[in-house]
């Protein structure tokens, strides 16, 4: 299902149905996460891809429709400063995960994860019961930028 969205926002015609198939894609990772025990990042997965999903089909609504397309050195431009920032960042990454580090706290967590919190997965223990006001803050964030966003929509559409 992944491949299969993943292919149809490449090869879409419609922004549309480039956006529809991104949300599948999307929901398809929150369900791998429920698939491997982690329900709090789909729970976040699955918010944040509405928002998303609604966010981009509203913007796409009042985008003008496309009068010239680039042309074939604009294209190569574009492909040239892409392949950079994606070469840049690929050698940060592997520069970042060559080095080794030793975590202060993980231990901690480790060995508290289940004493604490009566959960085995470390990552969800953290996320939910010791960064939980964190996880609800990250959520009232985005909550506001979401209604800060309908607001400025809906003030454009009286304007009109």
């Amino acid at each position: 299902m992944l491949l299969g969205a993943t292919f149809v926002v490449v090869r879409a015609s419609s922004p549309l149905v480039a956006i529809v198939a991104l949300g599948v894609v999307g929901y398809g990772v929150a369900l791998v996460f429920l698939l491997f025990s982690a329900p709090d990042l789909a729970m976040t997965q699955f918010a944040i891809e509405t928002l998303s999903v609604i966010l981009l089909v509203l913007v796409l609504l009042k985008l003008p429709r496309y009068k010239a397309f680039s042309t074939i050195s604009e294209r190569f431009r574009d492909a040239l400063v892409a392949l950079s920032g994606g070469a840049v960042t690929t050698i940060l990454v592997i520069a970042v995960t060559a080095s080794e580090r030793k975590s202060k706290i993980a231990d901690y967590f480790a060995e508290n994860s289940f004493i604490l919190a009566k959960g085995r997965n470390v990552v969800n223990v953290i996320l939910v019961d010791f960064r939980g006001f964190d996880t609800l803050g990250e959520i009232t964030v985005l909550s506001a930028a979401a209604i800060g966003v309908y607001a400025l929509i809906k003030l454009q559409v009286e304007r009109q």
